[in-house]
């Protein structure tokens, strides 16, 4: 009984040692992302690209009709 006990005691240890070390690992990655946002930022290339994308199917539209 004794045994059973000690095993519970070092897998539920183990268990809570890891998910502290799963939430570490997540804040770090959050601020990681949050201090250099403006690298992943891909709004602005997107609003570029498709104001693009709407001039030329204009230019395409125009070109047709005459």
């Amino acid at each position: 009984m004794d045994q059973g006990i000690t095993v519970m005691i070092i897998g539920m240890a183990t268990v809570f040692a890891f998910l502290i070390l799963l939430i570490a690992a997540i804040n770090l990655a959050s601020s990681y992302f949050i201090k250099n946002a403006d690298r992943y930022d891909n709004s602005k290339k997107k609003n570029n690209d498709s104001k693009i994308n709407i001039a030329i199917a204009l230019a395409a539209i125009k070109a047709k009709r005459g």
